[in-house]
């Protein structure tokens, strides 16, 4: 984790894909316009045939005058073989800086260099960063020549059977809402809830220790706190609200963005999106969970890789908020017709379709995400979330039910039901009888809706809580095949229990989180406690078991070709078959339990879609296996989109080359300069290796100046009485220890307030205050920082000096100066004595009024006679 606070932030879209920039794109709220998160070049797709590449090419894309995105390819190998490839880039670090890991093939190793020395770990904070001059990845891979220009591999991988730990502890009470899991099915995640430790927490599921670089600091963390994980790019997003710049200043609802691949923040930590939250975050208090901002952006799902999730926003609306996981950017939600709170509302998809209830006392409403305009879903919606009394009752959550064959058919909002389209449930009515005697509740909590349900083939799951008597909290697990338990020990009593999971590769394991710090599994078809079997499926999943080779993970394949069972050996096991599931873990109809053959247990892949894969389907095995002890193995034959690739990301100027504060920044621009990146790479099979032609990629990039590295510092001052603009008003600019800074001539540095009342400092990064004093025209009577700081002060004997102010490059600081005037006011209109009146006083008085009119009509009888005289 980056742990050192950065002093430079780059400017622009683009340059905000930095790690060190996440703390001031909070501060600033930066509005999330379209930018990807990882904005880098990628080999298109084509189904046209090309000629195919044989060497090494480099490129790249400035987007902005400050930074540059490179992008290095190695051609197919035109070889069948185990061979070893090495991509390397290299920049003069005096120029360029790198920011964070590029990206590079999965599974292939990254070495840093700074000249020739080899770092001994990756690089955290900003200074480790600039201390990059070279970064070289490799890795092995088994080709098969290539497939039109395209290069064809196969993939060698296992399935292990995994034995999950029957307990986690997760370090802090208050541990979070539920849990979830990576993509390879070796981690279990969690999100520290309600801003206690807004930090997302991970365990290896086999041993329990924390993997390294967790726990990880995340923006703010909401009640019903968790996120979710794109497979395809291994990156966790968590629905978020900025942090406000200052004391009482509104957010923005946002996305944490998390690495997983490298355990860091993404390139772009925080997607921050275009509306504003409903509330303000109350500073160092997280105990209102109810009306605190942490809780306006929650609930998140995911339809293929867009997530979903409910945003409470200013003006009194709610919405479903929407972010493409696969560009990092916000994408077109919807406005709900009703507006509630986080504390009751709900959201869940089947299909694309979203079925959400914003708040207790509003309806339960169907959208589809799928069409252009937000159409309601075919049926009767919405539904009014009402008890048999007519009342309305606690909507949330919201979840998906199945019936006795296992097929979602309906959707509850709590324990208020209907069908997919809005009509009738047809439930189990034993189930419907529990479900009405113990609705969802968790953490014996009726105020705040801390619970959460789950499904999986024909078994349910949900908490409950009794709060009459014990306050007590209990798992509940059902079966819709038999409508009875799951088993006789149902319900679990599980203290302080928030939601109940089910298992994504063991359907008969169901996980709780709770907020005394603990993680717990059940079988569910004992009620034990602790999924002490393995894994009944034996699951090859395409993150995993088949390698992405470029920097786009849409280019990972291009074409199936054919899958083979290479473990266990054909002789202990009598049948097995063939599952392909999609990326939202749904069979394919036409490739369900394809029989294996055991004298050539191959199957045919080549007319299995992409298109309809999705980009990260799973090879699911089922086999009547009885050794324990065997290890199923796969061969997996692609084509891939594109051959090995390296991206990289390099600001200019570097961290090192920027002036720093406290000090006054001249403003004196200076022309970029030009550089050379270089690209190598090679290939190495049977001992041999074959470097490819470096490429020199010319960049022009900017040096150290007030435009790359300067901020500014800004205050306006205004009137007590009418809060109209003060001019002339001298303001001195001062260091955060109340030391004059000095200007070019070595005197103190002041700026004096323009008719619009405000003044400017161009400063370097760092830490200031300003300050005034009164004068025969103006008293000071407050300042308060606004941008870079917070909190007001007033004077001490006629001067006053503001609080801190930390600017941040090519960000704006600012301070509000209010003054009280000094001028002795005008004296009241003289009695009986119009005429003198008038002459001081510009006609305001009655008399003057009258004696003007005479001086009027004598002037222009005069223009009369001498327009009669010409």
């Amino acid at each position: 984790m980056n742990t050192e606070v950065p002093r430079r932030a780059l400017p622009g879209a683009a340059r905000v894909a930095s790690l060190w920039v996440l703390l001031s794109a909070l501060a600033c709220g930066e509005s999330a316009k379209p930018n990807p998160a990882d904005a880098r070049p990628v080999a298109p797709q084509s189904a046209v045939q090309k000629a195919v590449q044989t060497d090494l090419t480099a490129s790249t894309t400035t987007t902005s005058p400050t930074f540059s995105s490179y992008i290095a390819t190695l051609p197919p190998a035109q070889v069948t073989a185990s061979i070893t490839q090495t991509l390397e880039a290299s920049w003069d670090p005096t120029l360029q800086s790198l920011n964070y890991p590029p990206i590079y093939p999965q599974g292939w190793s990254i070495e840093y260099y700074a000249g020739g020395e080899k770092l001994a770990k990756v690089p955290t904070t900003v200074s480790e960063w600039a201390e990059v001059s070279r970064v070289v990845a490799r890795g092995g891979l088994d080709v098969e020549g290539v497939d039109g220009e395209r290069q064809a591999i196969v993939s060698r991988s296992t399935a292990p059977r995994i034995v999950v730990r029957a307990v986690f502890s997760g370090g802090v009470v208050g541990d979070g809402w539920d849990v979830f899991f990576d993509p390879g099915y070796t981690r279990i995640f969690n999100v520290h809830h309600h801003n206690n430790l807004n930090e997302i927490m991970c365990r290896d599921l086999v041993t329990g220790t924390t993997c390294p670089g967790f726990p990880m600091k995340l923006t703010q963390t909401s009640v019903r706190s968790t996120g979710r994980i794109d497979a395809a790019s291994n990156n966790f997003w968590q629905p978020t609200v900025t942090l406000p710049a200052a004391e009482g200043q509104p957010s923005k609802l946002a996305w944490d963005c998390v690495d997983l691949t490298n355990a860091t923040r993404c390139a772009r930590p925080v997607v921050v999106s275009e509306f504003t939250s409903a509330n303000i975050k109350r500073t160092n208090d997280n105990t209102d969970i109810k009306r605190n901002n942490f809780n306006d952006h929650t609930d998140p799902v995911v339809i293929g890789r867009k997530m979903y999730t409910i945003g409470f926003v200013s003006g009194g609306k709610a919405r479903i908020t929407c972010l493409d996981m696969a560009t990092g950017t916000e994408c077109p939600g919807v406005e709900l017709p009703e507006n509630g709170s986080a504390d009751e509302s709900g959201l869940t998809a089947v299909g694309t379709r979203l079925y959400v209830v914003p708040g207790f006392g509003k309806n339960l409403d169907c959208y589809d995400s799928a069409s252009p305009t937000w159409a309601r879903c075919p049926g009767t919606w919405p539904q009014p979330v009402k008890d048999q009394a007519g009342k309305f009752v606690n909507g949330s959550p919201v979840w998906a039910l199945p019936d006795a064959t296992g097929e979602i058919q309906h959707i509850c909002a709590n324990n208020v039901c209907f069908k997919l389209d809005g009509s009738a449930h047809t439930l189990p009515p034993g189930f419907v009888a529990e479900l009405q005697a113990h609705p969802v509740m968790g953490n014996a909590n009726p105020i705040f809706q801390y619970g959460g349900g789950s499904s999986s083939g024909t078994k349910v799951a949900w908490p409950y809580s009794i709060i009459a008597t014990t306050k007590s909290t209990w798992a509940m697990c059902w079966d819709m095949a038999t409508d009875a338990k799951c088993a006789d020990k149902f319900p679990v009593q599980v203290p302080v229990l928030y939601t109940t999971i089910f298992d994504p590769e063991q359907p008969d394991c169901l996980w709780t989180n709770t907020d005394n710090g603990v993680i717990r599994n059940f079988d569910v078809r004992t009620g034990n406690q602790g999924c002490t079997g393995a894994s009944t499926r034996i699951s090859f999943k395409t993150p995993v078991s088949v390698p992405r080779l470029s920097c786009d993970p849409a280019s990972r394949v291009y074409q199936y070709k054919s899958f083979k069972l290479t473990s266990p050996d054909p002789s202990l096991y009598t049948t097995a078959t063939l599952t392909v599931r999609d990326s939202n873990g749904q069979p394919l109809p036409a490739w369900s339990k394809l029989p294996i053959d055991r004298a050539n247990p191959v199957v045919d892949l080549t007319s299995l879609s992409t298109n309809e894969t999705g980009l990260t389907p799973s090879f699911d095995v089922s086999a009547d296996i009885t050794n324990a002890n065997v290890v199923p193995a796969s061969e997996i034959r692609v084509t891939t989109g594109a051959p090995p690739q390296l991206c990289w990301d390099l600001a200019s100027p570097p961290f090192s080359a920027c002036p720093i504060g406290p000090k006054l920044a001249s403003t004196a621009a200076s022309p970029p300069r030009e550089t050379i990146v270089t690209a190598k790479g090679s290939l190495t099979n049977t001992g041999t290796t074959t470097p490819y032609t470096n490429q020199d990629v010319p960049t022009s990039v900017a040096t150290a100046n007030f435009d790359t590295c300067g901020t500014r510092l800004t205050a306006k001052v205004v009137s007590l009485s009418d809060g109209s603009p003060v001019a002339g008003a001298t303001v001195f600019l001062l260091d955060s220890a109340g030391n004059p800074i000095l200007d070019a001539n070595g005197q103190p540095a002041s700026a004096v307030s323009a008719a619009d009342g405000s003044l400017e400092f161009p400063v370097w990064a760092g830490d200031y205050t300003l300050k005034m004093s009164g004068t025969d025209s103006y008293l000071p009577a407050f300042m308060n920082v606004t941008a870079g700081g917070s909190g007001m002060t007033t004077p001490t004997n006629g001067t006053v000096v503001s609080n801190a102010v930390t600017t941040a490059v090519n960000q704006t600081s600012h301070v509000d100066i209010t003054v009280t005037n000094n001028r002795p006011t005008q004296p009241p209109p003289p009695a009986g004595n119009d005429e003198a009146w008038f002459q001081g006083s510009g006609c305001t008085a009655a008399g003057g009024a009258q004696s003007a009119l005479v001086v009027m009509l004598v002037l222009g009888g005069l223009v009369v006679l001498r327009r009669r005289g010409a």
